[in-house]
């Protein structure tokens, strides 16, 4: 054998050695991402102990979950949302917060149109459902994403909402979809397991109960007296108070998000008449305000600024006055719920607090 053919040998064996290299280090990084997403997990069909029948990857037929993924099961301890979080960009909306979330992990890139048919699917929760992919080891809506392939996607399915928590074969049919999906697409995929992710969303739509307060004021004329539309519309423009496209009068805050709107007195009389009011709301919606107190504030002395200029009172729902010691008892009960809503990790007016209640 002649010294070049020995030296192509060698060659071919660097070589080989380099490629069973890089394979391995591919399988460990996949499955160091899988585990920073849902923290330590039972061994699973990749990656089981030695001697044990390993199943491989196809394409083809849409299979169950349950070939190439797992369901991870309850844990003996609550896990914290934090080690269900991956790195989040600026534009990243999943959370384990609010969210069960699934992650699917690629050997070769999952192009746009390849996930067309898992969006379809997608489409028929009752809950709104959100898909992120991996760029520059950040997470990106898909939609607003700089690539249009990824090898780490997630998937989050909303929890609950104010129609109410997602049941738990729900949850199931989104765990199906994607176990279906990473099957075609020669991926694995991990899901939070149904029981525990409907214990989570009953315990959500709990927190969305006790948090989910409209606080009103209303004005009423005083001894009967109604309200001219046109002169509460132009009051309300000479104070900077917005009329939609609706005709809802809104109150916008300095980032353009509302902050209370004013609307006619509930009541049945009322509802009867067109181009009067027996009365008016201030009201305010306390998840997706920002700062509650201070929106509270700025109601409450409009509101009272109506009351003199048009020649009412403020008063409860129940038509009886309201005076400065009520609205202090409503300001506390506000500042609760306010407090409770940050405890959670879901402030008042961020991203999730009017994610969950819209």
């Amino acid at each position: 054998m002649s010294e070049l053919q020995l030296a192509l040998l060698a060659g071919g064996g660097v070589f080989i050695a380099a490629v069973i290299a890089y394979n391995a280090w591919q399988e460990r990084r996949a499955r160091g991402r899988a585990e920073q997403a849902f923290g330590e997990r039972p061994a699973d069909a990749l990656f089981e102990a030695p001697g044990a029948e390993r199943r491989e990857p196809s394409l083809g037929e849409m299979h169950r979950a349950g070939n190439l993924d797992e369901t991870l099961p309850p844990t003996a301890r609550k896990v914290a949302a934090e080690e269900l979080e991956a790195p989040g960009g600026p534009a990243a909306e999943i959370s384990s917060r609010v969210d069960t979330v699934a992650v699917i992990l690629a050997d070769d890139p999952v192009m746009s149109e390849q996930l067309a048919p898992l969006l379809d699917v997608l489409q028929s929760h009752t809950t709104p459902v959100h898909v992120e992919g991996i760029v520059d080891e950040q997470w990106h809506p898909i939609e607003t994403s700089p690539r249009r392939s990824w090898r780490e996607l997630r998937v989050g399915l909303q929890l609950a909402g104010r129609s109410g928590p997602v049941g738990e074969d729900e949850i199931e049919r989104f765990n199906r979809a994607i176990a279906d999906f990473a099957s075609t697409v020669n991926a694995v995929s991990q899901r939070e397991a149904p029981n525990a992710a409907s214990a989570r969303a009953r315990e959500l739509d709990r927190f969305c109960a006790d948090a989910d307060i409209e606080v009103a004021i209303n004005v009423v004329g005083l001894l009967g007296a109604t309200f001219a539309v046109s002169r509460v519309k132009s009051l309300a423009l000479e104070h900077g108070i917005s009329e939609t496209a609706s005709g809802d009068l809104v109150s916008y805050a300095a980032d353009g998000i509302p902050e209370f709107v004013i609307r006619r007195f509930d009541d049945a009389q009322a509802k009867a008449a067109a181009h009067y009011y027996s009365g008016i709301t201030f009201a305010l919606d306390l998840p997706h305000v920002d700062d509650p107190a201070r929106a509270l504030a700025d109601m409450a002395g409009m509101a009272q600024v109506f009351a003199e200029r048009l020649g009412g009172q403020l008063v409860d729902d129940n038509r009886r006055a309201l005076t400065d010691a009520g609205l202090a008892s409503i300001r506390r009960s506000l500042e609760k719920i306010v407090h409770d809503m940050e405890t959670h990790g879901i402030p008042a007016g961020g991203a999730l607090a009017r994610r969950l209640f819209s």
